[in-house]
Formats: structure tokens, sequence, C-alpha cells
């Protein structure tokens, strides 16, 4: 003898359920005529739809859904943080889709609950001072933690390492010039890109003064971790 088939009843109790709340619309939702709910009053009908052993119902599985679901589950709280840290010391859309997948809406959102606002326009300039500053300290840091170019992950640490240094308070100076993540990681990866670094006793770099850029223009990095030029 053939069992009763469990879809069936788990269904059925939910169509039930819905009657009694008086959710005839969601009931019909699933796929039930009003004609067909009119008969699920009578026991008799009742009893054959949740005793036989034929299945009356398909459930199917929305395989994207699932997905987005479990990227998002196996997001380790970890890279959340690096997340949250990313955009508060100004990190572009285009880089958290680059290095965590989020899709643009997933970066609006989480800039909507952390209170961070997008900076708009072009990014001013700033010294040949603060330029050589920034040059000495991600060398030394990328030579301190022996990160290579081709380890974007890592790349990406140690430009907000560098991101923290330059824009914390100085008490000296309260008038004290301060960097987005965006474009150090512009910056960091023009001296790649124009063969500075790594350095070599061919080729020495020179502080100067950046040009003023548009987000729109800020090169991306590849998979790899150098820029696409």
């Amino acid at each position: 003898m053939m069992s009763k088939s469990p879809i069936n009843e788990a269904v059925l109790s939910q169509v039930l359920n819905h009657m009694r709340n008086g959710q005839l619309r969601r009931c019909t939702e699933m796929g039930l005529e009003p004609e067909i709910l009119a008969q699920l009053q009578q026991p008799s009908v009742l009893s054959l739809l949740l005793n036989t052993p034929v299945s009356w119902c398909q459930v199917t599985i929305d395989t994207e859904m699932v997905k987005k679901l479990l990227t998002g589950a196996e997001r380790s709280e970890e890279e959340m943080r690096m997340i949250e840290r990313a955009l508060r010391l100004g990190a572009t859309t285009t880089m958290l889709q680059q290095f965590f997948g989020l899709s643009p809406q997933d970066v609006a959102l989480q800039r909507l609950m952390m209170g961070v606002r997008v900076r708009r326009g072009r990014w001013r300039e700033f010294s040949e001072e603060l330029d050589a500053l920034l040059w000495h300290r991600w060398t030394h840091l990328m030579e301190e933690h022996q990160v290579e170019v081709e380890d974007s992950m890592a790349m990406l640490d140690i430009a907000m390492l560098v991101a923290e240094e330059l824009n914390a308070p100085q008490e000296s100076d309260d008038s004290a010039e301060s960097l987005s993540l965006a474009i150090i990681w512009n910056r960091i990866h023009t001296w790649i890109g124009e063969g500075f670094y790594p350095p070599t006793k061919d080729k020495s770099w020179k502080p100067r003064k950046l040009h003023l850029v548009s987000r729109q223009q800020l090169p991306l990095a590849s998979a790899e971790g150098r820029p696409d030029l």
C-alpha cells in the first residue's frame, strides 16, 4: 500500500490555513480555482486529497535566488568588516563589485544602512608632499607585509591601511588634506601601470601633483591586481 504524499499534506495544510484566515486570493495564487476551493469544504474531498499517494502539486526551485542566499550566508564576518571598512574609507561601487561581488543595489543599501554619503564630481588636487607621503607609506607597508601586486585582496587591505593612516586626525593641523580609498587606489595603480612599482634601478619615482580625475575615469584593476589601462 502506497503512503500519502508529504508534499500534498503540507500544501493542503497551508491552503486550509489561508482559507480559515480569509486569504482566498493567496489560495488562487497557489493555483487553486474558486470551484476547487468550494469543494474543499467537504470532508470527503479533503480526505481524498490528503490520503492519495498521487502527487497533485509540484515544488519548483528558484536556483538563482538560492545561489544569492548561499553567497550571502557564506560571506564571512571578516569579509563583512572589510566591506564596511572600505565603504567608510570611500571605496567606489565598482571596487566593491570587483572585490566582493556586490551589485550596485547591494552597495547602495549598505551605504544607506551605514550612513555613508557618496562623493560626487571631481576629486581635488593634493600636494606633492602628500603624494610623496602616500608613496612612502604604501611602499613601506607593501614591503613590511610582503604583499605582491598579483594579490589584489592583500593590495586592497594595504590601501585601506594607508587611507586610515593619512586620514587620521592630526592634533597639529586641523586643515590636513584627506584622501578617499578610491583616489589612493587609483594612484597606486597609476604607479604600477607606469612601471614605478616594483621599484627598479633604471626607473625611479619622483613626487608630482595628481591630475584631477572623476570617478568615471577611475581605472579598474584586473583580476591579477593590475590596472586595465
